[in-house]
């Protein structure tokens, strides 16, 4: 028996492992811009769905007022519950935070919408309006 013989190569060569880091650099580089773009999609879908709910507890909150509109948020936030159920970190100032995305909550003429601040990392001043 020869020496070279007893001994089974084991293991991964240098050469190997670089390689192999390179390929899984390469796909994340790919892969983690994307990722972000689709979360951030969601959260704005999450806001979205928000202004709506928000929209329904102001029309729930006119019919309970004999079809007058409400001339403060803090009403419609009153009406429509527990805030926190919204899942969008929103305070009682009328701001909220989620994810990349960060802005405030306003009232017009009894409509809920959104105003991203132009400091947000994501959607920066748009308006978002429920359909």
């Amino acid at each position: 028996i020869l020496k070279g013989e007893i001994f089974m190569k084991k293991g991964f060569t240098l050469v190997e492992v670089i390689l192999v880091l390179a390929i899984i650099s390469i796909i994340a580089t790919i892969a983690i811009p994307q990722v972000n773009k689709y979360l951030d999609k969601a959260n704005k879908s999450k806001i979205l769905g928000a202004i709506s709910d928000l929209n329904n507890s102001s029309l729930s909150w006119s019919i309970e007022n004999n079809g007058s509109i409400p001339d403060d948020i803090q009403k419609v936030f009153q009406e429509h519950g527990d805030i926190e159920k919204l899942n969008i970190n929103l305070k009682t100032d009328t701001s909220f935070e989620l994810g990349n995305i960060k802005g405030k909550f306003f009232l017009d003429d009894g409509e809920i919408y959104a105003k991203i601040d132009s400091d947000s990392r994501s959607f920066k001043d748009e308006t978002l309006v429920a359909k």
